[in-house]
């Protein structure tokens, strides 16, 4: 019997195989820019989801205490033979038993200073000894996930602070960004509530997302647009228009956000002074007719594109555009302006 002759098979073509991973990279070169916007919305969603998380908390505060958290309880002048900004306890630090972090909370004592004098930090202060533990903790509802969701500073003898992305908005930052009994919902040892919202919960915002701080602490000289948004002018005394667009000194002496249990301007509370992601610089300093608090002007800020996420007082979240007219974000953060939003 005669062998059965096979027709010989034929095997891709150098060409062919260059065609096919041309293909493939065009396709891959497609699909990847969608699943990281599907990635994206995912964690602006999240991001969205945590304000919500923090409104709860805040209004279950406040059927607790009668008010809402004050964004910081550091009062003018002194308390108690302590500097008033040594009780720079946050609002996020008074929620955080309201926010299923009861553990955390029994790690502070809140009826201690934050602050300390006496020690290796900057200025010589240092985190009271109680309260080490929770200052050096992540807490990742405080953070959002389009962020690095990292520590930023290690100061005030603790290694790697735990940082925050959401502040609470005190206001238009009238009176140079002072602290105190400003237009806003809360504001530094504030006493309000519901009641003194005239303007409606839902036309007033409360909370909202800023960006935490990169680059270098205490640097003097020029910063590059790309590190601008991540950065905050400091002023060494007084804000104004002026000194800000003129700055040369920046983060002196911690990042934005670099502390959750902070409620300084430059950390878990902020102002609509500046429109949302600002092409200006943040920019803070201090009052020495106010004790030395902080002053300044923060802006909301996110790593999502075109836009930030806002905790409205009645506990809804909102996406705001870069775009909003600077009247209207101004009146969304008073609490008795009397204005006429319309649609924002």
């Amino acid at each position: 019997m005669l062998p059965t002759l096979r027709k010989p098979q034929r095997g891709f073509t150098l060409i062919e195989l260059l065609v096919v991973i041309a293909i493939i990279a065009v396709l891959i070169a497609l699909l990847l820019p969608a699943v990281q916007q599907a990635r994206e919305a995912a964690r602006r969603m999240q991001c969205r989801n945590n304000l919500k998380q923090l409104g709860l908390a805040m209004h279950n505060y406040e059927g607790t205490y009668r008010q809402f958290p004050p964004a910081t309880m550091a009062v003018k002048g002194y308390y108690q033979g302590t500097l008033g900004e040594f009780w720079a306890w946050s609002a996020l630090a008074m929620m955080s038993p309201f926010l299923e972090q009861t553990n955390l909370y029994n790690t502070m004592d809140l009826t201690q200073p934050l602050y300390r004098s006496g020690g290796t930090g900057s200025y010589g202060y240092r985190i009271s000894p109680q309260n080490k533990v929770a200052a050096g903790t992540l807490v990742p509802l405080f953070l959002c996930p389009s962020d690095s969701s990292k520590s930023v500073s290690s100061d005030y003898e603790v290694a790697g602070l735990g940082s925050a992305n959401y502040a609470v908005c005190t206001g238009t930052g009238a009176n140079f960004g002072s602290p105190y009994d400003t237009d806003g919902i809360v504001y530094s040892a504030s006493r309000t509530g519901p009641r003194d919202v005239t303007d409606g919960l839902s036309n007033t915002v409360a909370i909202s997302e800023c960006l935490l701080g990169r680059g270098s602490e205490r640097y003097t000289g020029t910063i590059s647009p790309n590190e601008q948004k991540f950065s905050y002018a400091y002023m060494g005394g007084p804000v104004t228009d002026a000194g800000c667009a003129g700055a040369s000194r920046w983060n002196d002496t911690n990042h934005k956000g670099f502390l959750w249990a902070v409620g300084e301007i430059r950390t878990t509370a902020y102002n609509h002074y500046y429109g949302p992601n600002s092409k200006q610089w943040d920019c803070i300093g201090y009052d020495p007719a106010l004790a030395y608090a902080s002053t300044g002007w923060h802006a909301a800020r996110s790593m999502h594109t075109g836009m930030v996420n806002v905790l409205l007082g009645d506990g809804s979240g909102r996406s705001i555009s870069d775009n909003i007219d600077m009247t209207v974000w101004r009146n969304l953060a008073t609490r008795g302006g009397g204005e006429v939003l319309g649609e924002f």
